[in-house]
């Protein structure tokens, strides 16, 4: 029985350790996946002058709510003493910031060193990948005495430097024109911890400080949809929403007035509403239409600005094909093997729904790094992207994934790890049969029976060639080609040409011949006339190349059979079948004026 009990125990103490190195082990792989900013507001006296209708705090949810889901939000604000302390929340519980922003009050002195002493601190507690604090003041730090003055300028000081240490960015927006004084201690934080300062001399110009911290600091990508000038009537608009299936879709209308009315249409699974007094902000989740109706009323004399801010969470899949060559070298004792290794992208949620498959995504940059390599592009084609990799043994590589040059703002494993084969052995060689000859009747009856089928395939009727002209688009035309003949068959010069792409209907199918003929060129371009455009999505321009001409974009020769897509200020150059006539056009965009 002792024997047993001291079995027993010693079973116990040895699962307790087990536990405590398996959690130990645990901890040591869990990795955040959450940024975190703060926005630290000086809501001192002062600012009853230098925001007379609160545009910032406006500019509070401009930030709040135009942040991915990844990131947690919080907000401190100051005068004399800190008046607001919220650490970073989760998407979900937005909201309250601005509860709390819309109750600040104007009012004392303006204490920075404790305001932003307090946001680092707030930051220094967050388990984030990426910690920032945004700064908003209007002049520099006050208190009502000297000594009070002088210690909170220290702490101000002190609080950058540990904001420093803790790998905390700050970026700073000077309000007013006691800020145009670059050397307004203010602006030491930014330039301590790596960064920006921005200077908005009104407070309708935050708006623009904000859109550049979250576009060139936080990486955040936005679609401009339109600039509205109010009228004090409902507007109306339809605008274009390419990413079908996203997990999120924001659509954010900020003003430096109320907006009012506001309502929409559109297809989706879910979608919410918030409305401020200055801002708008639509949270489609999941869209399915490509058409988004939006119907508002601005103060007259106002402009409504309407950004959209897609978010897609995404996980990778690998596929991966072998072709299998027998290779020319005599002494190879192995296939030549290629592996095809094909990338697809899933929703994070819903794991059989495939991303990336409409057109507007095709040709879309994404970086693959293998095994910590540079970074190669590779472009987007129906939702996948295909690379070919020589094997010559089994290995495992560490794929790195960089979304950063997609339209969009994705959240997601940007890993993978892809394991590959090495090539079979090549079979042994047979020994050869003792006899060379094989019976004359077969050889015959094989060479009969092979004049026969050619003789039935000669004379199958052969199929017409199949029509090459591309489908009609459902997009509309915009903008126009500037044409620049630069060799012609005959050795004539063309001066420059303009071809207005804007009148003509949607649906129509122009080959390169059309427009020329139609700017009344007079030369025969071999190949012209099998170079076809349409309209596109997002304004762009469809080319078609079906010819035998050299067709170049940037550099990159365009495949016969294919499609690109040419976007405004795009520039294509063609050498023609003759391989002596040239030409260069460029896709620009029409002045309101030449649209009349």
């Amino acid at each position: 029985m002792k024997k047993q009990r001291i079995n027993s125990a010693i079973m116990l103490v040895w699962l307790i350790v087990l536990a405590m190195n398996l959690t130990v082990y645990a901890n040591e792989q869990t990795e955040s996946k959450y940024k975190s900013v703060i926005f630290l507001f000086d809501s001192s006296g002062s600012m009853k002058t230098n925001d007379v209708n609160r545009l910032a705090i406006d500019s509070i949810a401009q930030l709040t709510y135009a942040l991915p889901s990844d990131y947690r939000v919080g907000v401190v604000s100051y005068n004399s003493d800190i008046v607001v302390s919220q650490k970073p929340v989760d998407s979900e519980q937005r909201s309250q910031i601005m509860e709390l922003a819309n109750g600040i009050k104007y009012e004392n002195y303006s204490n920075a060193g404790a305001g932003l002493l307090q946001a680092v601190e707030l930051l220094e507690e967050e388990d984030a990948t990426e910690k920032t604090i945004v700064l908003l003041s209007d002049g520099e730090i006050l208190l009502k005495d000297d000594a009070a003055t002088v210690e909170s300028k220290y702490q101000y000081k002190e609080a950058t430097q540990q904001a420093a240490e803790s790998g905390i960015t700050i970026h700073v927006i000077g309000l007013g024109q006691e800020m145009t004084d670059t050397d307004n201690p203010i602006f030491a934080a930014a330039e301590d911890t790596g960064g920006g300062n921005y200077l908005a001399p009104q407070p309708s110009k935050i708006q623009d400080a904000i859109d550049a911290i979250l576009i060139d600091k936080l990486d955040i990508k936005q679609t401009n949809l339109a600039i509205v000038d109010a009228d004090g009537q409902q507007e109306t608009l339809s605008v274009d929403c390419p990413f079908i299936n996203a997990t999120m879709v924001r659509i954010l209308l900020t003003s430096d007035s109320p907006i009012k009315n506001l309502k929409t249409n559109f297809q989706a699974e879910d979608a919410n509403q918030i409305n401020g007094e200055r801002y708008s902000l639509i949270q489609i989740k999941k869209p399915s239409s490509e058409k988004i109706e939006l119907s508002f009323q601005g103060v007259s004399g106002s402009r409504v600005r309407i950004v959209m801010i897609p978010e897609y969470q995404i996980i990778p899949q690998v596929n991966i094909e072998y072709e299998d060559k027998i290779p020319s070298d005599e002494t190879a004792v192995s296939y030549d093997r290629t592996a095809r290794i094909t990338y697809t992208f899933f929703d994070l949620t819903n794991q059989n729904l495939q991303l990336f498959t409409q057109p507007y995504f095709n040709n879309n940059s994404v970086g693959i790094a293998v095994n910590g390599d540079e970074s190669q592009e590779n472009v987007l084609s129906e939702g996948t992207i295909t690379v070919q990799e020589a094997v010559i043994e089994n290995k495992s590589e560490n794929v790195e994934i960089d979304y950063s040059k997609l339209p969009f703002y994705v959240i997601g494993e940007n890993t993978i790890t892809v394991n590959l084969e090495g090539p079979k052995l090549l079979p042994l060689e047979e020994p050869k049969p003792p006899y060379l000859l094989i019976g004359t009747g077969i050889v015959t009856a094989i060479i009969v029976a092979a004049v026969i089928l050619w003789i039935l395939i000669s004379r199958r009727p052969k199929p017409l060639p199949p029509d090459d002209i591309p489908e009609p688009s459902k997009y509309s035309y915009t903008g126009k080609l500037n044409i620049y003949i630069t060799r012609t068959p005959t050795g004539y010069d063309v001066p420059p040409l303009t071809y207005n792409l804007f009148r003509l209907p949607s649906g129509k199918v122009m080959s390169m011949a059309d427009i020329l003929d139609s700017c009344a060129v007079q030369e025969v371009f071999e190949g012209a006339d099998k170079i076809y455009f349409k309209s596109g999505p997002n304004h762009n321009l469809i080319l078609t190349n079906n010819s035998d001409c050299t067709v170049m974009k940037n550099r990159e020769i365009l495949m016969k059979k294919k499609s690109y897509q040419i976007t405004v200020g795009g520039k294509v150059d063609i050498v023609f079948e003759d391989e002596t006539s040239e030409l260069t056009f460029q896709y620009k965009d029409l002045k309101p004026s030449e649209m009349r």
